[in-house]
């Protein structure tokens, strides 16, 4: 009978691990500290920003907690950040971002609602597309709101790619679904938008309320192109993410990111972080 030895065993295990993807958080230490509150940190998880624009430069974002994170869950997200609150880890957490040049592009600190660039030492050690290790810190407290800050973090975590599959130029369902999504916008067809908003539909756009309906599609047409040239997207479970180009009723062209949810056999829109081009 033919027996695997322990440390085969382990080597495939870990083999596997890799082809699932299944990622590992990284490690951490030092601590942040506001005024009173202080976090120490001991987790660290790593993933890439998508580009707003299909061109654009990704910056990494660095997620430091007290409390283990889910890095797959943040990695797939739309919003990282929406996905570290929603673990609410103990404590609250800490996003560096870092540029593709080893910059600092911001510190956040949740519960206190800090953001602030620009201050303290950056130093990486490692930076790549698969992983990132460094420290920052601030030898000297500051002042943020009336209250002093500090700290000092070292972090090292392997980045979590973005899991799915790529979709088609074009974008596929998901692509054509925006797209006639943009279209009933356009035409201001409160009754196509309703149904195409699934269980929502009703109170986005309530059948005994005109004026709230009307207000809704306003505020839905805002900053949203009268059509979308679909250049790529990203396709995980229910939810793809399509990377746009448009121009709006304003006359200005507008480009990013949107995030279409499969409801049932159907495509919806869900959400979208685009900006304006400078022509």
């Amino acid at each position: 009978m033919h027996t695997m030895s322990f440390r085969t065993v382990a080597t495939v295990a870990v083999a596997w691990l890799a082809l699932a993807g299944v990622a590992h958080a990284g490690e951490a230490s030092g601590y942040f500290r506001m005024g009173e509150t202080r976090l120490d940190v001991r987790h660290a998880v790593a993933v890439m920003e998508d580009a707003p624009l299909d061109d654009g430069e990704r910056n990494t974002l660095v997620f430091l907690s007290a409390a283990p994170l889910d890095a797959g869950q943040v990695a797939a997200a739309f919003d990282p950040m929406d996905a570290v609150r929603e673990q609410e880890p103990a404590g609250g957490y800490l996003r560096l971002c870092i540029t593709v040049d080893g910059g600092d592009c911001g510190l956040f600190f949740s519960p206190e609602g800090f953001n602030s660039g620009g201050y303290g030492e950056l130093a990486l050690e490692e930076q790549g597309d698969r992983r990132i290790a460094g420290r920052f810190a601030l030898a000297q407290p500051e002042d943020f709101m009336g209250k002093d800050y500090q700290f000092d973090l070292r972090f090292a975590a392997d980045i979590t790619p973005a899991p799915g599959s790529g979709l088609p130029s074009g974008g596929g369902a998901p692509g054509a679904a925006y797209n006639a999504y943009l279209n009933a916008l356009a035409k201001d067809d409160v009754a196509a938008l309703r149904a195409m908003a699934g269980e929502d539909g009703q109170w986005r756009y309530p059948e005994d309320d005109p004026t709230a309906a009307r207000e809704a599609l306003k505020s839905a047409r805002d900053g949203q192109p009268l059509r979308a040239e679909i250049a790529r997207g990203r396709l995980h479970g229910n939810n793809a993410i399509l990377w746009v180009r448009g121009v709006d009723r304003d006359d200005i062209e507008r480009a990013g990111r949107v995030l279409m949810v499969r409801d049932g056999k159907d495509w919806r829109f869900e959400e979208a972080d685009l900006e304006s081009v400078d022509q």
